[in-house]
């Protein structure tokens, strides 16, 4: 990484450089901060990954001009597509150039801020996760370690199944999604059509959504470390998995073009109809809602369904962090604190339509949520959820560390050497390991 002095990039030229447009530049009257003190008027710039919905993500961005209209600074809110963001994320963290205010997946605030790039937020975390009854506790350690806390989540993060439950009755006489992998893979086979319908959308490209892969690792009993938190992928479940995966590829079960997908192409193939089944965020479910009711009517969101381990849940956040760069700290901290009021997030989780679920209690069983059943799972999925670091236990070090592995996609690129590359599942567990362990060290 480049020493700080050697950086020239201010925020605005490296906003211009990785295709950031803002969503809102906004103008704001000079009136006297509010919340945490700071100077009163200026400019706070803030990244986010895109909803999903322009909805979603241009209310985000009206939410921040509310604010700044009322504390006398410009707001500009830039929403980026996921499979861009690590990339743009790191290079603004080389830069010295993150913006004041940062959404962050998963465990990248332990990683960036476990590195002096992000502010201890502490006291608004403690501050905030007692609202709307409580945060959920299983996304805590996603934010906050014992050497400081350097995010506040801001949404819940799940991975659900989703299912065509049309082409599943055909198969069983039932409408029921399956329950384990194997029954999964059983229905795939019968039900699917190609090349217009595959049973199982596995993306294999280099997005976030290619991780999707550990939920079957896990499935399967695999792990990514030991219980001292050494690397340990290379297991007896992590072979099952990936043994599972090359079979679904050898025999033409996953689409031919998975291994170009983007953070996207699992929302397509399903709402295409070209997949059966896809594991994916509940991003899908907001678009069949507003653009397909007969799919909708015809489609299941499910929990994970269980492998030779039982059935293992997936949950984590995005959260907002503040850069510890800012030159306006007690503005970007008033600002996350005035967005994530319980009946302002409310509003964006709803023009979200699902892809955002609370990360407050009380807000589960809001009217839009209650109406839902295909959201009824999802408290429990949470509250179960399976962390990565399983079985270890949290540290700032090994959540640094692992980041830096799902963040360069080892657990995808094994999925890809057994299915592309041609490799056995053993082999692929053992490269797993290697690429793993120089990561760690």
């Amino acid at each position: 990484m480049r020493a700080d002095n050697q950086i020239a990039f201010d925020r605005r030229r490296l906003l211009k450089a990785s295709g950031l447009l803002p969503l809102a530049a906004l103008a704001a009257p000079s009136l006297a901060a509010c919340g945490d003190s700071g100077s009163a008027g200026g400019h706070l710039t803030a990244w986010g990954v895109v909803s999903f919905t322009k909805e979603g993500d241009r209310l985000v961005a009206d939410q921040m001009q509310e604010w700044g209209d009322a504390n006398g600074f410009t707001v500009e809110y830039s929403a980026v597509p996921g499979s861009n963001y690590p990339a743009k994320l790191a290079t603004a963290v080389e830069a010295g150039s993150l913006p004041d205010v940062v959404m962050l997946e998963d465990t990248q605030p332990i990683y960036y801020g476990g590195q002096g790039h992000l502010a201890d937020i502490t006291d608004l975390f403690t501050e905030l996760k007692g609202q709307g009854g409580g945060m959920f506790d299983t996304l805590s350690p996603y934010v906050a370690v014992p050497a400081g806390t350097y995010a506040v989540p801001m949404e819940s993060n799940l991975t659900v199944m989703y299912a065509r439950t049309d082409l599943i009755e055909k198969v069983t006489g039932q409408r029921t999604p399956p329950a384990t992998l194997d029954e999964l893979e059983a229905i795939a086979r019968a039900a699917q059509t190609p090349p217009d319908t595959y049973g199982i959308g596995l993306p294999l490209g280099k997005s976030v959504d290619g991780n999707t892969v550990l939920s079957i690792i896990y499935a399967d009993g695999g792990t990514l470390v030991d219980e001292q938190g050494n690397p340990a992928v290379d297991n007896d479940g992590t072979v099952s998995a990936l043994t599972r995966i090359q079979r679904w590829w050898r025999d033409q079960l996953i689409p031919p073009d998975a291994p170009s997908s983007d953070d996207a192409w699992n929302n397509q193939v399903f709402q295409s109809k070209r997949a059966v089944f896809v594991f994916n965020a509940p991003s899908i479910y907001g678009w069949l809602q507003e653009n397909d009711p007969d799919l909708m009517a015809n489609t299941a969101q499910a929990p994970l369904p269980a492998g030779k381990a039982g059935s293992v849940q997936s949950a984590n956040c995005w959260s907002w962090g503040v850069s510890a760069k800012s030159p306006n700290l007690g503005q970007a901290k008033d600002l996350i604190r005035y967005i994530m009021a319980p009946d302002r997030v409310e509003q964006v989780y709803e023009k979200v339509a699902g892809r955002w679920y609370p990360v407050y209690r009380d807000l589960t069983t809001a009217p839009y949520w209650r109406e839902r059943a295909a959201f009824s799972t999802f408290p429990q999925i949470i509250d179960n959820a399976r962390t990565n670091w399983y079985p270890a236990t949290a540290s700032a070090e090994l959540l640094t560390r692992l980041t830096s592995v799902t963040d360069s996609f080892v657990p995808l690129q094994m999925a890809v050497d057994v299915t592309v590359q041609g490799m056995s599942p053993e082999q692929a567990a053992k490269r797993g390991q290697e690429q793993m362990e120089q990561l760690f060290a």
